[in-house]
């Protein structure tokens, strides 16, 4: 009897020669503008568009890969119902969050390269067909790496960008019968009619027009208005707006405030931020956890959907349909290196130990209630035709999936002491990138930039990627040599800082956290603003939710009513140090040091909180009963030493600050 399963092993091709060694995954926009990777990007152009044009009923198409992840809620890979019913198979406010969508990541990448290797490749010349396998056999997915700054020529200093991937409407790709201009598949994708024909709910509570009568996927959609249906059916792509949203509008208003994006991941690997795995892991919150556990991996990742998909419902801010924009690869890619490096730097944390164990709030295949462990099966991903599914320890070590990521690469030689592999040394150097990529300069005074290598090749803008290849696809890396294809730009290359104190710093460091009923609002997507003054936006958290009575069944989503009932929270955290340093030195301000009594006494009169939902529709506190925002304050030391992360410790709730108001903690809260 021959298995219908589809076994997911990664590309497991292209490995070496040195032992362990297996290819990089690569930051997005240093790999799409590298002429060494234009047969690549030209078969990855080329695959994706095949991928995303198979027929929607097919197991392995792109429709049916990205529906996994939510709607249209049906079974994939296998004969089962919903033990969630209203959920898809995605974990969220999960422990399983991050494990889950590493196999999730690796089933995409693996079909591009299937396609790669079994449909695009067979149509160039036999003579080009050996050097285009082994240019496919060394491609990994890229990595949008959202939280280091580029620089691009439309701004004066590096700062956060969309990836220039998925901008341009149309490229140009090489077949084999020479150049083709064709829709860019990473600009949204599209269906050939509705996607409420292909079983997508309309998902009204929303906000505005519903799901069901798209034809292509939006990033930050206008406001309703008289052309906005068409344009909504059409897809609508605003790649400005998502890196004004990642630079200031969803953080720090105003030029002064841009790198809360930056901290909060370099929080992520600092020493000792969290307690436990769990905590790092997941939003889902713990009686008793610390202040710093507030922040999270999913955290900031719940943060970047908010922001990609805008305040008006693009596909990205919402969990049934957020797996169909393209960019959500490229992100949840970027969120598997976070985990990675993180494990790295934190070998033994796990969550072996029942103490660390969480209940889920349920998925396609996991009942609500139910204690997920590292063996709980990450459904529905089959790691062989027997129908074994990967669970949180088989894929714990990512290298064995057949990739890794640059900052992650044992196998080098300066690791290497006395003829060994020295642990100690790798570790250090995943610390010193690290601080390279994140460190807050504004923490650590003065900053010496540090040019990024590799040197610019060719400085010269190129205003929409083409692959041109007069002679076929092999002689494309001679033909860009020559300045004929794509250029390598340094605005492409994330900004790199060598952060060079003359001594240790300690001070005082100060975190906003906020504790939220995910399903506050009967589910609807909302976020919760932190200010500083009456206009100067601080940050924000994104709840990433699905309205209850909106998806699943024609009654809603029967899961998402019991999260609601069960007052399900989750968490998130805004750092603010950055922000009172600035006001520090604003002589307007009256603040001069970053003291606790003088601050605890500033914050008193200027800290406040808001709570918008989509269309930024304002919703008033009191609807909203479980939200609790505290201010802590703790300690920072920053080391002078670049192989050492800054380490935090030592907090304590400033309850003077948010008790006796609407959505303030109280010190009866037990926070």
């Amino acid at each position: 009897m021959t298995s219908t399963y589809y076994p997911i092993t990664g590309i497991q091709v292209g490995l070496g020669p040195l032992e362990g060694q297996v290819p990089l995954r690569q930051e997005v926009d240093a790999w799409y503008t590298d002429p060494n990777n234009v047969n690549q990007v030209n078969l990855f152009f080329l695959a994706l568009a095949k991928f995303q044009s198979l027929p929607v009923t097919d197991k392995l198409s792109y429709y049916q890969v990205a529906g996994i992840h939510g709607q249209p809620l049906v079974p994939w890979d296998e004969k089962t119902t919903s033990k969630s019913p209203g959920s898809g198979y995605c974990t969220h406010n999960s422990i399983l969050f991050p494990d889950w969508h590493r196999p999730y990541i690796l089933l995409y990448e693996q079909r591009i390269h299937e396609i790669m290797i079994n449909d695009i490749i067979p149509t160039f010349p036999d003579e080009d067909q050996d050097k285009l396998t082994e240019s496919a056999n060394a491609w990994r997915l890229p990595y949008w790496d959202w939280a280091a700054k580029k620089k691009r020529e439309s701004s004066r200093i590096a700062t956060y960008e969309a990836p220039l991937i998925v901008k341009e409407p149309t490229v140009t790709v090489q077949t084999s019968t020479g150049p083709t201009e064709i829709p860019n598949p990473m600009h949204s994708f599209r269906t050939e009619r509705p996607m409420g024909e292909y079983g997508i709910n309309a998902l009204h509570p929303v906000g505005g027009f519903p799901y069901d009568i798209c034809k292509a996927t939006s990033k930050c959609p206008p406001p309703d208005g008289p052309t906005t249906q068409t344009e909504w059916i059409n897809g609508v792509q605003n790649d400005d707006q998502i890196a004004a949203s990642l630079r200031t509008a969803d953080w720090y208003e105003g030029s002064r405030y841009t790198d809360t994006l930056g901290e909060a991941v370099y929080r992520l690997f600092s020493q000792s931020y969290f307690s436990n795995y769990d905590a790092f892991a997941s939003t889902r919150y713990s009686q008793g956890m610390s202040p710093p556990n507030y922040l999270s991996l999913e955290d900031i990742h719940n943060n970047v959907h908010g922001w990609i998909g805008g305040p008006n419902g693009g596909h990205m801010s919402i969990v049934p349909v957020a797996a169909f924009d393209p960019i959500f690869w490229l992100h949840h890619c970027n969120v598997d290196r976070q985990f990675a490096i993180w494990q790295s730097l934190n070998p033994t944390s796990w969550f072996s130990d029942r103490a660390h164990q969480l209940p889920d709030d349920g998925t396609w295949s996991i009942r609500p209630g139910a204690i997920d462990t590292p063996n709980t099966p990450l459904a529905p991903f089959h790691t062989n035709l027997n129908g074994t599914m990967y669970t949180s320890n088989s894929v714990r070590d990512w290298t064995k999936l057949g990739y890794t990521y640059p900052e992650l690469q044992p196998w080098l030689a300066k690791y290497e002491v006395d003829g060994q592999f020295s642990q100690t040394a790798y570790t250090k150097d995943i610390r010193a990138q690290v601080n390279r990529l994140y460190r807050n300069p504004i923490l650590i005074r003065p900053p010496i930039p540090i040019p990024r290598l590799p040197p610019i090749l060719d400085p010269q803008p190129v205003p929409k990627p083409t692959l041109p290849n007069p002679g076929g696809p092999v002689e494309l890396r001679e033909a860009v040599a020559h300045g004929a294809a794509t250029s390598v730009k340094a605005e492409a290359q994330p900004e790199i800082l060598k952060i060079v104190p003359e001594h240790d710093i300690e001070e005082h460091d100060y975190i906003v956290n906020i504790l939220y009923e995910r399903f506050a609002l009967q589910g609807s997507p909302f976020s919760v603003h932190i200010y500083i003054g009456k206009d100067t936006r601080v940050g924000s958290i994104y709840n990433f939710s699905t309205p209850a009575h909106s998806t699943g069944t024609t009654d809603g989503c029967e899961n998402c009513r019991i999260q609601e009932d069960a007052h399900t929270l989750a968490t998130g955290q805004v750092p603010i140090t950055h922000a009172l340093l600035q006001d520090v030195q604003d002589d307007e301000k009256p603040l001069s040091s970053l003291n606790p009594d003088e601050v605890e006494a500033y914050l008193t009169q200027t800290l406040h909180w808001k709570v918008t939902k989509s269309r930024g529709i304002e919703v008033p506190l009191e609807s909203i009963p479980s939200l609790k925002v505290a201010l802590a304050v703790g300690k920072g030391t920053h080391f002078s030493d670049e192989h050492k992360l800054s380490h935090f410790r030592d907090y304590r709730i400033l309850h003077a600050v948010t008790e006796g108001r609407a959505g303030g903690c109280n010190r009866n809260d037990n926070l």
